[in-house]
């Protein structure tokens, strides 16, 4: 018999860059989904995580970080996360507990909020709450709540799992009724590929300390070294193209003999295999692409814009 009381529906994850929106997708859905670093701006595009409850389907989409920037990335980064906010039924808005800014931040971003979704469909999410005293919780609740523009203002700390179930019932309640929109073993509807060039920029970010991060795209493929072709058991290889806009940041990429370059490779190619579940052969190569963040088409096409 069908069940009539069945919901499912799209929430979308939003607020400012570095509030943890990414590893708060990661533990809503208890996969590794949306990478994470402590780097500002780390996600570029609208990632979708798919639970499955008893009576409930949830779509999480993480979504890029708010911010005011004259750099043009950033600035189109604005128009990505609004894109896939629309997109949603409910909001989970959230911010760093944490930051002595939190409540500057949400007034700032006070009438998107209330533009986006009535309140009904508008969670609040303190996240990072174990880097803070609860004493000092308390009043920032209360004045989020005399703002009158959140259904509920919910303290988690998504690094450590903390509120994270309350919040997934929390999340289910506004949702509409409807059918399953997704097999049920289908955990993201981003592709292999996708994902591992995500897992690569995660690594550069963390490998490198200087603004090459905002600098790359990466393009993967599926190669085959001829000679391993004809092997049954034969590893698959992977070849992923990094794109950098100048020879200076290609060396930074590469390092020393070649270090940098091996390092990321590794780290990648490790966390590739945990999601696929068997070895690959993962091969790195560094290309210059001049002036491509000014290619608009490019940019655009990169960021899916157009």
């Amino acid at each position: 018999m069908e069940n009539k009381e069945f919901k499912s529906g799209f929430v979308g994850i939003v607020g400012p860059t570095n509030s943890g929106k990414s590893t708060l997708m990661n533990a809503l859905t208890g996969k590794k989904i949306s990478i994470v670093s402590p780097r500002v701006q780390t996600t570029y595009h609208g990632v979708r995580g798919i639970v499955n409850k008893k009576n409930a389907q949830v779509i999480f989409t993480d979504t890029p970080g708010y911010q005011q920037h004259p750099d043009r990335v950033a600035r189109l980064l604005n128009r990505v996360a609004d894109k896939n906010a629309g997109e949603c039924e409910v909001l989970v808005w959230t911010f760093d507990a944490s930051s002595p800014r939190v409540i500057h931040q949400i007034i700032k971003l006070k009438n998107k909020i209330s533009q986006f979704k009535p309140k009904e469909q508008s969670v609040c999410v303190l996240n990072k709450i174990d880097l803070i005293p609860k004493l000092a919780l308390l009043p920032i609740m209360d004045e989020i709540i005399k703002l009158d523009i959140f259904s509920q203002v919910i303290p988690v700390s998504a690094k450590k799992c903390d509120g994270i179930e309350r919040l997934m019932n929390l999340i289910q309640k506004p949702l509409p009724e409807g059918p399953q929109l997704y097999p049920s073993e289908q955990v993201t509807d981003r592709s292999p590929s996708f994902l591992m060039s995500e897992f690569i920029r995660e690594k550069i970010y963390r490998a490198t300390r200087q603004e090459l991060p905002y600098s790359v795209w990466i393009e993967m493929e599926e190669w085959q070294d001829p000679e391993t072709l004809t092997q049954k058991n034969r590893v698959p290889t992977y070849r992923a193209i990094i794109h950098v806009d100048s020879e200076s940041r290609k060396a930074i990429l590469i390092g020393k003999k070649g270090e940098m370059l091996k390092r990321i490779g590794t780290e990648a190619r490790k966390e590739i295999e945990s999601m696929l579940g068997h070895q690959i052969c993962l091969k790195l190569f560094v290309d210059v692409q001049k002036d491509w963040k000014e290619d608009s088409h490019q940019l655009n096409t990169y960021l899916e814009l157009e």
